[in-house]
C-alpha cells in the first residue's frame, strides 16, 4: 500500500511541474540568442551593442568584431546589422599599414560563409601613414531570396603582401540582405557619433606654436549620453573611450548632450549638444580642462 501511496505522490510531482513549465514557457517564450529575443517582443536596452531581457537571461547583439579592431579600421557604412543590397558601397577609414599599394580586399559571404562577391577597398588619399585613412569599396552581389537566413557577414582584411599568417588580420561586420521590412524584428541603426576626448592644457605656459610635449593629450573616461528632452533621470546611454581618446556612440535620430565625465575637483568636462540625423555618423570631439595655467 506504501508503495503505490509513493508512486502516486511522485506522478502528481512530476505532473505539477510539467504543468508548470509549459505555463511558464507560455508566458516567457525561450530563446536562443538576442533576434529570437526581439522577435518575442522583449525589451530592448539602449546600449551598443545593444542587448534584450528574456526571463533571467540577457542576450547581447552580435556586432562582428567591430569594438577589437576599432584602432585599425573603422566602417561607416554599412553598419553591423544592417540591411544592404546591391551595389554596396563599404565606406570607412583604416589605418595606412592596413593597406597594401594603397589597398586591401574585402569579401561578401552568406550565412553559411560562401563568398558571394569580392572586391578591393582603395585609399581616397595618401596611405603611407600610420594615421586614419579614408576608404571606399563597391561589391556588385545576387543574394539568394530564398535561403534558409537572410543574414551575411562583410569581411575587411588587412593586406598581406607577406603571405606570412602572423600578418593576417580582418574586420568582420554582420549584415542582412534584402528583406526590405526587417522582418527578424532586428533594429537596424545607421546613425550615432564619435570623436575623440582630449584633456588639456598639458603645461602651465602655452607656447606659439605650441610645443609637442604641450599639446592636448587622449583622455580615457566614460561618455555619458543624455536624451534632451526625456523624463528620465538615467542616461540614454554610456560608452567608453579608448587610450588614444576614441569613442563612439550608435544612436536613433534625435536630439542628445554629450557629457565626458571627469573627476573631482579636475578635469572638468565640457558638455556638447547635438542632433543626430538619419544616415549620419557625426564627428564630436570633447574636451576636458585640466586647470593647470
Amino acid at each position: 500500500m506504501k508503495t503505490y501511496t509513493t508512486w502516486f505522490i511522485v506522478a502528481v510531482v512530476i505532473l505539477t511541474g510539467t504543468s508548470l513549465a509549459y505555463k511558464l514557457s507560455e508566458k516567457s517564450p525561450l530563446v536562443a540568442g538576442f533576434e529570437e529575443c526581439v522577435a518575442a517582443g522583449n525589451p530592448v536596452m539602449e546600449s551598443y551593442p545593444r542587448q534584450c531581457r528574456s526571463g533571467g537571461g540577457t542576450f547581447t547583439e552580435n556586432i562582428g568584431n567591430e569594438f577589437e579592431k576599432s584602432d585599425l579600421i573603422r566602417v561607416d557604412f554599412p553598419r553591423p546589422n544592417q540591411i544592404v543590397k546591391s551595389p554596396l558601397i563599404v565606406a570607412g577609414e583604416a589605418r595606412g599599414n592596413w593597406f597594401f599599394e594603397a589597398s586591401f580586399p574585402v569579401v561578401l559571404t552568406d550565412w553559411d560563409g560562401l563568398i558571394i562577391a569580392q572586391g578591393i577597398a582603395t585609399a581616397k588619399r595618401d596611405w603611407m601613414t600610420t594615421e586614419f585613412v579614408p576608404f571606399e569599396a563597391e561589391l556588385v552581389f545576387s543574394a539568394d531570396k530564398d535561403a534558409y537566413s537572410n543574414r551575411g557577414a562583410l569581411i575587411l582584411r588587412k593586406d598581406n603582401p607577406s603571405g606570412l599568417p602572423e600578418n593576417d588580420d580582418a574586420l568582420e561586420i554582420p549584415i542582412l540582405f534584402g528583406r526590405a521590412d526587417n522582418s527578424d524584428g532586428v533594429l537596424a541603426l545607421e546613425s550615432g557619433v564619435r570623436g575623440k576626448v582630449l584633456l588639456g592644457p598639458a603645461c602651465p605656459v602655452m607656447q606659439n606654436p605650441p610645443l609637442p610635449q604641450c599639446a592636448d593629450k587622449p583622455y580615457e573616461t566614460i561618455i555619458q549620453v543624455i536624451a534632451i528632452g526625456s523624463s528620465k533621470s538615467s542616461p540614454f546611454a554610456t560608452v567608453e573611450s579608448d587610450k588614444e581618446g576614441n569613442y563612439k556612440a550608435i544612436l536613433p535620430p534625435g536630439e542628445y548632450g554629450l557629457q565626458a565625465v571627469g573627476k573631482n575637483p579636475l578635469p572638468r568636462c565640457e558638455t556638447k549638444n547635438v542632433t543626430i540625423e538619419p544616415n549620419i555618423i557625426l564627428e564630436v570631439n570633447l574636451s576636458c580642462d585640466t586647470g593647470i595655467r
